[in-house]
């Protein structure tokens, strides 16, 4: 006589982390598409950051390229390029969407969803990297077509590309802080004041040897200097391992310091 099979008892806790995984996948796709959407249908947020750094790098080149290139620096384009490439991702509008989202109501409603709330500020971060990265493109594009010499060539192009992109979304947090704390636009807009002083003491026009004084001093404590310079590394000498990792150091200690602060404002307005 054969033997009876004991059935196995169906666990439903077993597929809970599955499911919560795919929960939060699908709401990061979602909410990522909906900022998407609504950075394509407000041009207000994304003109002023393309306008910005083509605007500083021409009238830069044109003002000083040729003091440049007396003083030894022969290719003042691929020095400036990593200064258009900072303005164009530096976030300036970061946050503005989600501002909207919290006065007209919409962010208190999808507080009622089952959404992941990280999910509701990481779908919007991962929208703003795109964003971010297609406005270093164009950047990238303009500047190759006016006559730009890049020493790696266009797999150097493409990995400019993404530090500039990285540090572009490290930075947003400090956009998306503001804004979950305050719930104000002019507030959240306020970054972009603190990010003038953080760019111009650096060696923003000048290599850190020509520079003197304080400004030498504050140079060499910004995180910004070496950030520019690992990218610059890319655009006139080559494959320099030593300055990009002190530059991709750089962007790590950054978004640390500004996403963890993004985390923190999330967590404290959805309690």
């Amino acid at each position: 006589m054969a033997l009876a099979e004991t059935p196995i008892p169906f666990n439903a806790d077993a597929l809970a982390p599955w499911n919560s995984g795919r929960q939060m996948f699908r709401a990061l796709f979602l909410l990522g598409a909906r900022e998407v959407r609504t950075a394509l249908r407000t041009p207000a947020y994304l003109v002023p950051n393309m306008i910005v750094p083509i605007f500083f790098y021409f009238v830069t080149l044109g003002s000083l390229e040729s003091f440049a290139n007396s003083s030894g620096l022969t290719n003042f384009e691929g020095f400036l390029l990593p200064m258009a490439l900072i303005f164009a991702v530096q976030g300036g509008s970061a946050g503005l969407n989600m501002v909207a989202d919290i006065e007209s109501g919409y962010f208190d409603k999808l507080l009622l969803t089952p959404a992941n709330r990280m999910a509701i500020l990481i779908g919007a971060m991962s929208a703003d990297f795109f964003r971010i990265m297609a406005q270093a493109v164009l950047v990238l594009l303009i500047a190759l077509a006016t006559g730009l010499h890049f020493e790696t060539g266009v797999p150097g192009a493409i990995v400019l590309v993404l530090i500039a992109s990285l540090f572009g979304i490290a930075y947003s947090g400090l956009g998306f802080a503001i804004a979950l704390k305050t719930g104000n636009a002019q507030a959240t807009q306020s970054m972009w004041f603190l990010f003038m002083p953080l760019m111009f003491l650096t060696t923003l026009f000048a290599p850190k040897e020509a520079l003197a004084g304080w400004l030498k001093t504050a140079a060499t404590v910004n995180p910004m200097t070496y950030i520019l310079e690992g990218m610059r590394s890319l655009s006139l000498e080559g494959w320099e391992a030593g300055d990009l990792a002190a530059c991709l150091a750089a962007i790590g200690a950054i978004g640390v310091v500004c996403i963890g602060a993004a985390l923190w404002a999330m967590k404290a307005r959805v309690q």
